[in-house]
């Protein structure tokens, strides 16, 4: 679910206003009626000072109460794509072998997002037109800063960046390809092929990955002898969905929520080409949450334990003191500074480091060394000391990391790090072009220096 900047201002009254009266979220609220949604009527939809269009309470709500009910086809997922049968014909109305050519070649992200842009070339008054309407324009994470700017970003925000790059260029190459090819005389593949743009699937692509929810339909449709589907192009799981008002609920790690797939009916393993709406009527998707909310408060739930540099690179938005951020090591880094100091590895200790998996996972929290690295680091210092037995040094690690000492081996790494980082912040803290994303990439970066700084006392 994506957002608006967030800043959790602790110890303030906050400022809300609400929306509920906004032509909009009117037009909304009928649609999502009209299509059998169920919501706690102790909600609205308000915009809040920190943290954007959220769900405001009206009235006290209480652990175990439902906050929102909608029927599976008010929801965008698997089902809603194999049923649309004009955008399915896109790939299999077509002058390529498609399902051949493009097998397990694209993720499931990806093939919703190409039908959110199908749907956003739609005519307002469409099935989906009013869901399309309430959509943000625009999303704060790292992707879409400038390239001047990108130049000073740390490290593993820039990782993440290329390899969403990476994702959303293959997909669109292979979707404007098949559009190319395409035979379908259908107005709206038609109209897909005239306005299909990069900008407009990047802005999909992030719709995709900042608001859909887990939904997994593995036990109501049959996913299996899918060779003349579409799902043959997909390479992962499609057990994700777009649920409109759902959506709009922002996140907190100290929310607690339940959700759950209602079937009404004996529905279970429909095949594909049996699938219809009116059949997924039946299904409900609900959820409920396990917190206490007070009048006038923000409704949240929670998307998963995250650190910040998942919150700012795939939802748009930063969260301060939280303990699971860490500074990441790669392996090849911390091997080419050992080998550039006194603790020169050899290969012994290198396959030792490879077969016990110590070779990733290499960080620092506020805890200190991660596991990896803490073992890492007694294999470089004990490996030839007889009378260490490295291997039990591991298993006792795992109960109790206090050799400090280890510490010292990679302290000149953690400063040059360090230093790094800091010089950079310092580049970007004078930048003309401020921005909420850049603001969530200064904030994340400047935690890691706490968390360096931290290590380096202890």
């Amino acid at each position: 679910m994506g957002r608006a900047r967030r800043r959790r201002r602790q110890k303030k009254a906050r400022k809300f206003c609400v929306c509920d009266y906004n032509p909009e979220i009117i037009l909304l609220n009928r649609w999502l009626s009209k299509n059998g949604i169920r919501k706690n009527e102790k909600v609205g939809l308000a915009i809040f000072d920190d943290t954007g269009r959220g769900v405001l309470t009206k009235k006290k709500i209480k652990p175990g109460e439902e906050l929102l009910n909608l029927p599976l086809n008010l929801t965008i997922n698997v089902t809603t794509i194999l049923m649309d049968l004009p955008f399915c014909n896109i790939f299999l109305e077509n002058q390529k072998q498609c399902l051949l050519e493009y097998k397990h070649s694209i993720s499931f992200q990806s093939m919703m997002a190409f039908y959110l842009v199908y749907l956003k070339v739609q005519d307002v008054n469409s099935t989906w037109g009013v869901y399309m309407k309430s959509l943000p324009l625009e999303y704060t994470v790292p992707y879409f800063l400038p390239n001047e700017i990108k130049c000073f970003i740390d490290a593993d925000i820039l990782s993440v960046i290329s390899k969403q790059k990476d994702v959303i260029d293959l997909s669109y190459n292979i979707f404007v390809t098949v559009l190319k090819s395409n035979i379908s005389a259908d107005s709206s593949v038609q109209s897909l092929k005239k306005m299909f743009t990069k900008s407009d699937y990047e802005w999909a692509y992030f719709t995709v990955n900042t608001r859909c929810v887990y939904m997994d339909l593995t036990k109501v449709i049959d996913l299996s002898n899918i060779g003349n589907s579409i799902l043959n192009l997909i390479s992962d799981n499609t057990k994700i969905s777009l649920c409109p008002y759902l959506d709009m609920i922002n996140h907190s790690p100290n929310a607690r929520n339940e959700a759950q797939l209602i079937v009404s009916k004996d529905i279970e393993n429909i095949k594909v080409r049996d699938l219809n709406r009116d059949m997924l009527a039946d299904v409900r998707f609900s959820i409920y949450t396990k917190n206490n909310f007070n009048p006038y408060s923000e409704v949240f739930i929670c998307y998963g334990d995250s650190h910040n540099l998942k919150l700012i690179t795939e939802y748009g938005f930063f969260l301060p003191n939280n303990d699971l951020d860490y500074v990441s090591f790669t392996f090849e880094d911390v091997k080419t500074f050992l080998n550039s100091s006194k603790f020169k590895l050899s290969q012994e200790q290198l396959s030792f480091i490879s077969s016990h998996g110590l070779n990733k996972d290499l960080y620092i929290d506020i805890r200190g060394l991660s596991y990896n690295f803490y073992g890492f680091l007694m294999v470089v210092k004990y490996y030839y000391n007889h009378g260490k037995d490295v291997s039990k040094l591991l298993y006792s690690a795992a109960i109790c990391s206090t050799d400090n000492s280890l510490n010292d081996i990679i302290a000149p790494m953690v400063v040059q790090k360090l230093v790094t980082i800091k010089e950079s912040v310092n580049k970007l803290n004078v930048c003309e072009s401020k921005c909420v994303i850049l603001d969530n990439c200064v904030e994340l970066m400047c935690q890691y220096v706490r968390i360096l700084e931290n290590f380096i006392k202890c």
